[in-house]
């Protein structure tokens, strides 16, 4: 690198990557603690993990029908305003998505510790469908960054989501 070069700043979508990461790994964390307190000696009653693959479809659900809604982009907005509402809007849709699918997890932990016998395999059904949820509605994906984009190109604004996230000149490089 020369004397005034600068490093380059990541694009946004591997930052988003970063913080998805970051997040789900909680999720595996919680894992770990419940395989540690509690062990993994005999299994959840039948009902414990039909309860949580039906909170897991509940969820999925919620996160289908209101976890990519977005404020629509006007078509008079500028277009680096509109690329910063675009931003701003995928992380806040990302967030939201996560609180949902990560609750799955959260039931099974407190489940885990609640009914008996307790045992760590109550956390691994529904840890695992949150994982599930998560890969599916949290990973910044192609094709999350679609719907979103979607979403906030419906009234006839251009967000450039796409572009954005991905560092490409059109867009800023910073989240």
């Amino acid at each position: 690198m020369g004397a005034n070069a600068t490093p380059a700043t990541p694009a946004p979508i591997a930052q988003l990557r970063t913080l998805a990461g970051a997040l789900i790994s909680a999720v595996v964390m919680f894992g770990v603690v419940a395989f540690f307190a509690l062990g993994s000696r005999g299994y959840p009653p039948v009902w414990v993990p039909a309860g949580l693959g039906a909170l897991a479809l509940l969820v999925h659900g919620a996160a289908e029908t209101v976890g990519y809604r977005t404020p629509a982009l006007s078509p008079g907005d500028e277009p680096e305003a509109a690329r910063a509402a675009g931003r701003a809007a995928y992380q806040s849709a990302m967030i939201v998505r996560f609180a949902l699918c990560e609750s799955v997890a959260l039931i099974a932990l407190v489940a885990a510790f609640a009914v008996e016998p307790m045992t760590a395999k109550t956390y691994l059904v529904g840890g695992t469908l949150s994982l599930l949820l998560l890969a599916w509605h949290v990973w910044p994906s192609e094709r999350t960054i679609r719907r979103v984009q979607a979403q906030l190109d419906r009234a006839g604004g251009h967000s450039d989501l796409h572009a954005t996230l991905h560092g490409h000149p059109t867009g800023s490089a910073l989240l």
